[in-house]
Order: structure tokens, then C-alpha cells, then sequence
């Protein structure tokens, strides 16, 4: 993400992959304040220039989208079954795919986005950076919702059984619930959006989170990592007791459960010794991340078999479930922020294609897995090379939309919130013209 706003005085940070923040970089002021109260302003990290970007995070959220198309392919193979578009075909990778990508995922991606709306917030009024939240979230939410749900819903109607008819009746009454879809995730950021922007635009009400923040002194990592994650994960089970079936009731959940990422990614902009433990954990917090990473995944695949070979009592199981889960979303997140920080602490091309690609792929690929699905139920293939092809086709198509939509300012409003971020390359992906024009550098050329 970009990072926008005017250059901060003091060292700044140049292309590392960790969100550190300079000694005397400060959020600014509204109206006089006192010498204490400047001692205790938040400091935070700043690029050099507007058009510097923190490039590994830029990698990391790029991935997590993109990692939803082996998921959700997984998805129609699990041992459990019952996605939206089932293959009628078992498979044990699959379900190890799915457990591996849903164990950090959503909430490693919401870590980000409270990361960079914190960013962001601290260079821009509240009022004009939500503005570009409407335009960046709501409407590729309203755009591929209206053209793409309808799509999708009817072949989730082929994929039960219903006949060509009937799955078209049958998708016309699931409006607007079942058109969500997967787009989910841009309503509730929104709400997280909404909510940290009118904190900014209050500054008593900010001040008096900043003195609770203090009064937990050293108990404040714990509380904000460990107890804040598991304490959502047990209210969402109770709003599913509470609340009536229904999209609503599902968007409420998710807006409980992933709240503390948000505001953990929030937070660790703003706090050096959070930063450095959620992006660059040192070596026992990687451990503990891959401790939780095989438990999330144990308990996922032979929830029975470990209780048969532990003999853990049965009343325990739904706190360590609920644990297990919440604290994976954190750990096991951290430890992905490390590798990729590792991988791709500079802005390399092809990243940088996948970053301006990342949303537009993500809304468009159950356009082309969820018919494939389908269509796959025809062919008998091991399932892995079933999921490969699937996955490989619906990357090839997203693509090809995502040039086409590249190329049209209206398209690039209406499913991406505006131009492609960063620009790209005039030329089509991958040609050698468009290799030649990123190995020149010429801005002129790119959209």
C-alpha cells in the first residue's frame, strides 16, 4: 500500500520489510497541547516519499488474497465436504491445504489492514481517508456483487443438483444474501474503517484509549494478543446461539472474531516492541507459531483421534479449540510475516504485478472455480491433479479479466476502486515488451 503524505523529519524507513518507526516521527497535533502530552504522542513509522511502499507487506497481503484460490479449490475436496460447490471427491491433501491456509490467513490479513489504515490515518484527515474507503472497499463490493453474485449462486444451485431452471429461480431469491459471497471481507473492514476513523477524528475519546492502553502497562501485549483473540472467538459462538440464521448473523460473527487483528495490526504501527514481535518475531515466537500451526491442524484433521490418544477430557475441548484457533491467527501469522519479509524485502517486479492484480483476482475467481467444479465432476483425475488444474485455469482467467480491467478507467472504478496500484507496464503481462518496459522504468507507459 502506498504510503501517502508529506516526508516526516528524522531516519526513515527505506524498503525493509520490517514496519519500524523512527525516533522522531509523530502523529501531529490538533490545536495546542501540552509537554506531557507531546511526550506521550504516538510515534510512528513514515517512508521516505509518497511513492515509497512498504514492499514486503505489500507481498504479504497480496499473497493472503491470492491464497484464496487454492483454498476454496481445496475447499471442494476436503474430508468434510460440504462447500459451496462440492466434488463429490475426497482428499486428505486437500484438507490439509485448507487447514494450513485457514489456520492464519483472514486474520494475518486484517493485522495488515489496521497496519496500514493506522499508516494512512496519520498522514490524512479521517473524513477524506474514509471517502477513499468508499471508493476502494464499498464500491468493488456493490460492482462485483451485482454482476458477478448472481453468477456464482447459480452454479452453487447446478453444484446441489437443481436443474438450469430452477438454480436461476432458486438464485434470484438468495438476494442479496448468498451474493455476498466471499466478498464479505470488504464490509467488514469497512466497519473496522469506519469505527477507527471516527476514533481519529475525536481526539478525547483517542486520548482516553491511549491512557487505558498505558494503565495495562506490561500486561498490554498479553491482553491484545493472547486474551482479546480468544475472548472473541467464545462471543462469536454466543451470538451464533443468540442470533436468528442468516447472512447477518454471519457478517456479525465475523465482525466480532476478526476485531482484535484489526486492532492489533492498528496498534503495531504505532508500537516499535508490537511491531517487531507481529513482523519480525524472533526465534521462540516462530517456534510457538509452528507449534500452533501443527495444532491448528491436528485438531482440524483428527479432532477424534487426538482425543482418543490423549484422553484430554471432553470439557476442555472447547477452550482449547477456541485457543488453539484465535492465538494460530496471530502467531502463525507472525511467522508468515517473517518469511515473506525474508523473501521480499525489496519491490520485485512480478510482486508488484500481484499487488496491483491482488483484489480483482480475489473478487473475480469463484467466476471461474465454482463452474469448474462443477465441470469437473466428469472427469475422474487424482484429486490433486483435479485441484491443480482448477486452481492453474482460474488463476489464467483472473488474470486475463484483471488486463482487461487495467485497461478501462471505467472497470478499473467499478472493481477496483481506481488505477491499478502500483502502476504497471502498458503491455500485457509476462510479454516480452512488458518485461522491457520494467527492466527501462518507463512510467509514461504504465497504468
Amino acid at each position: 500500500m502506498r504510503a501517502g503524505g508529506r516526508n516526516r523529519r528524522g531516519a526513515v524507513l527505506r524498503n525493509r520489510h520490517l514496519p519500524d518507526r523512527p525516533a522522531d516521527t509523530r502523529l501531529k497535533a490538533q490545536g495546542k497541547r501540552s509537554h506531557q502530552d507531546q511526550q506521550m504522542s504516538v510515534q510512528v513509522a513514515a517512508p521516505a516519499s509518497p511513492r515509497e511502499r512498504f514492499h514486503a507487506l505489500d507481498g504479504a497481503r497480496a499473497i493472503m488474497l491470492l491464497l484464496g484460490i487454492p483454498f476454496h479449490t481445496a475447499a471442494m475436496y476436503t474430508l468434510s465436504g460440504g462447500w459451496l460447490v462440492d466434488a463429490h471427491e475426497r482428499s486428505f491433501l486437500a484438507s490439509l491445504i485448507s487447514a494450513l491456509v485457514h489456520s492464519f490467513r483472514m486474520p494475518g490479513f486484517f493485522i495488515l489492514a489496521g497496519f496500514f489504515a493506522a499508516m494512512l490515518l496519520a498522514r490524512r484527515p479521517a473524513g477524506q481517508w474514509l471517502s477513499s474507503r468508499v471508493k476502494r472497499l464499498l464500491l468493488p463490493f456493490a460492482s462485483s456483487l451485482l454482476l458477478l453474485g448472481g453468477w456464482e449462486v447459480y452454479w452453487m444451485g447446478v453444484g446441489a443438483g437443481l436443474e438450469p431452471a430452477a438454480a436461476f429461480a432458486w438464485t434470484l431469491e438468495q438476494f442479496p444474501g448468498r451474493w455476498v459471497n466471499h466478498r464479505w471481507f470488504l464490509i467488514v473492514l469497512f466497519a473496522y474503517c469506519t469505527i477507527i476513523a471516527a476514533v481519529h477524528a475525536a481526539p478525547a475519546l483517542g486520548a482516553r484509549l491511549q491512557a487505558a492502553w498505558r494503565w495495562l502497562g506490561p500486561f498490554r501485549l498479553p491482553v491484545l494478543l493472547v486474551v482479546l483473540p480468544i475472548a472473541a472467538q467464545y462471543l462469536t459462538a454466543e451470538l451464533g446461539t443468540l442470533l436468528p440464521r442468516g447472512e447477518t448473523r454471519v457478517n456479525l460473527q465475523r465482525t466480532v472474531m476478526f476485531a482484535p487483528y484489526f486492532l492489533i495490526g492498528a496498534l503495531a504501527f504505532a508500537d516499535n516492541q508490537l511491531s517487531r514481535l507481529v513482523f519480525r518475531p524472533k526465534l521462540a515466537f516462530r517456534i510457538l507459531g509452528v507449534v500452533l500451526l501443527l495444532a491448528y491442524c491436528v485438531l482440524t484433521l483428527a479432532f477424534g483421534d487426538f482425543l482418543a490418544l490423549t484422553g484430554f477430557p471432553r470439557a476442555l475441548t472447547r477452550p482449547l479449540a477456541f485457543s488453539v484457533t484465535a492465538l494460530s491467527g496471530v502467531f502463525v501469522a507472525a511467522l508468515f510475516y517473517y518469511y515473506v519479509g525474508k523473501a521480499f524485502a525489496t519491490g520485485r517486479a512480478t510482486v508488484r504485478y500481484f499487488v496491483a492484480a491482488s483484489l480483482v483476482i480475489y473478487l473475480f475467481h469463484e467466476v471461474f472455480l465454482l463452474p469448474l467444479g462443477v465441470a469437473f465432476r466428469l472427469v475422474d483425475w487424482p484429486a490433486g491433479i483435479e485441484m491443480l488444474a482448477i486452481a492453474m485455469a482460474t488463476l489464467a482467467g483472473t488474470l486475463l479479466v484483471f488486463e482487461a480491467i487495467r485497461r478501462s478507467t471505467w472497470l478499473s472504478f467499478l472493481f477496483n476502486g481506481g488505477p491499478a496500484s502500483p502502476a504497471q507496464p502498458s503491455a500485457f503481462a509476462l510479454t516480452r515488451r512488458f518485461r522491457q518496459e520494467l527492466a527501462g522504468g518507463d512510467c509514461g507507459k504504465r497504468i
